[in-house]
């Protein structure tokens, strides 16, 4: 079995859903012909070099797969029928850098949803926390922030009641 890699650029001006149907088609013509997808990179929208096909911009692919030798013919069919492939380059690739590539696109992606999970439990904090501070009022603890507040507070209003009581004196004479 050998390994590949397929960089291949979508147009931009198709719909998200039609760009996943592209891919699905690619994934099915591999398995197809008996081979395996290891990893589908998005490489997101990307000015292209030149203008190829009165497109400026292309959304890049980058597609890890393991197969036989008679896989590569069958692909190069689907890329020439599907108007939608701007542009496409399949390698092969060493399993050394196989297995580096597909190890590291397996991290990305768990780090990416460890943010995202993290982004998602932050949302739901803040959106917890009036309901949290509403019932910190009601209660009858209080943080030592709330009561520091609360001190300062008193402070301030001692201060001004004894500046109050000397204006009255000082007037008075």
């Amino acid at each position: 079995m050998k390994y590949y890699e397929i960089m291949l650029i979508i147009r931009t001006d198709i719909e998200a859903e039609e760009q996943q149907e592209v891919l699905n088609g690619l994934q099915a013509a591999i398995t197809k012909e008996g081979g395996t997808v290891s990893t589908v990179l998005d490489w997101h929208k990307r000015r292209l070099s030149y203008e190829i096909a009165k497109h400026r911009e292309g959304q890049y692919f980058l597609v890890y797969f393991s197969g036989q030798g008679n896989i590569i013919p069958e692909l190069e069919h689907f890329f020439k029928v599907t108007d939608t492939v701007i542009r496409y380059m399949i390698a092969s690739v060493e399993e050394a850098d196989f297995n580096a590539a597909v190890e590291k696109a397996a991290t990305a992606a768990a780090a990416a949803a460890v943010a995202e999970a993290a982004k998602a439990s932050e949302a739901v904090e803040v959106a917890e926390e009036p309901v949290q501070a509403e019932e910190a009022e009601g209660s009858e603890e209080a943080s030592p922030a709330v009561e520091e507040t609360a001190e300062a507070a008193d402070e301030v209003s001692k201060d001004d009641e004894s500046l109050d009581k000397k204006e009255e004196i000082s007037s008075a004479e």
